[in-house]
This record gives structure tokens, sequence and C-alpha cells, in this order.
């Protein structure tokens, strides 16, 4: 049985493994769900899409901590949701990308609040961070939802984006 990382009300998060290069690669396929992703990569290409399963197993395998499986609890494959480092500003950051066909249900403002509470028991940090495409308002929206305040606005990659964070007293 695969390893659980976190249970929602109406999801789970597993850790990646190789044989799932189709389910991310046909998330990431989709222009539409990778639009405000990163600059020039909608579609993502299989080799970057491929480089990027490949750093999220070893980042789970190095220290537990990295993008992961996003399912339903019965089991359905919606997406990719987890923590990672980032530099600039320095600190941990929650992301989450999923399907079409899982938007506009609350499974985004749903697991970024899991993750957060679960990133805050299994860590002495203080704060994680959350940014997104400053124009991808649902994204925006969904972390105010989720408990995060606003930060500061930067360009990152030559994108505009807007940060948000969340302190350990005020994740529930």
């Amino acid at each position: 049985m695969a390893e659980i990382i976190l249970t929602t009300e109406r999801l789970r998060v597993e850790p990646f493994q190789e044989s799932d290069f189709p389910l991310l690669f046909d998330l990431h396929s989709d222009p539409e769900v990778n639009r405000y992703l990163s600059p020039g990569l909608a579609p993502m290409s299989a080799e970057e899409v491929e480089r990027r399963l490949n750093t999220y197993v070893q980042h789970h395998r190095d220290n537990g901590l990295s993008k992961w499986k996003l399912l339903t609890r019965d089991g359905d494959f919606i997406g990719r949701a987890g923590l990672t480092w980032m530099k600039a500003p320095d600190g941990f950051e929650v992301g989450y990308s999923l399907k079409q066909a899982a938007w506009g249900r609350g499974y985004a403002t749903e697991i970024a609040r899991g993750l957060a509470k679960w990133f805050f028991e299994k860590t002495d940090n203080r704060f994680l961070i959350a940014f997104a495409h400053s124009e991808h308002l649902a994204s925006l929206k969904v972390m105010q939802k989720a408990g995060f305040t606003y930060w500061f606005d930067m360009e990152r990659d030559g994108v505009p984006c807007t940060f948000y964070r969340i302190e350990r007293h005020e994740a529930v």
C-alpha cells in the first residue's frame, strides 16, 4: 500500500513514484493548467515533466518534503501539491496544481490548509510561504481562503508574483 502523507476531508496526498509519469504528464500537458506556472512551459514537454518528477521523488526521499501526488479520498488523481524550499525569499513554499476537472470545487483551499497544518505539526518553522503569478486571481483567492496573509509583490523569473505567508500560530 502507498505511503499516505496526509488526508483531509476529501483528499489524500502520497509521494510520487517514477511510474507516475503519465499522471504528471497529463496534468502538465494542459496549457491552461500551466498558464501561470512557468513562462514558456505551457504545455510542459515530456523532458521537463520527467525532470520535475525525478526532483519530486528525490526530494521526498532526501528530506520527506516535496511536491506530492494529490488524490481524492477514493484514489482519483487530481493534481500535485506539496512543500518545497525556495530562495528569495528564503523559506518553505506550499504549492499546488490541479487538473481542470478539479477546479472550482474547493480542493485547492482544502489542500493548502491541510498542508499548512501538517507542515507546522511536522516542523519547527515559524512561517510558510505561498505565491502565484499576480494575475492568477483564482490562486491568490485560494491563499487568502486558506488563511495566508498578503506579504509583498516581486518579480520571479521575470514574472510579477504576489507572495503570501502564514505564521505558525495562524494555521488551523
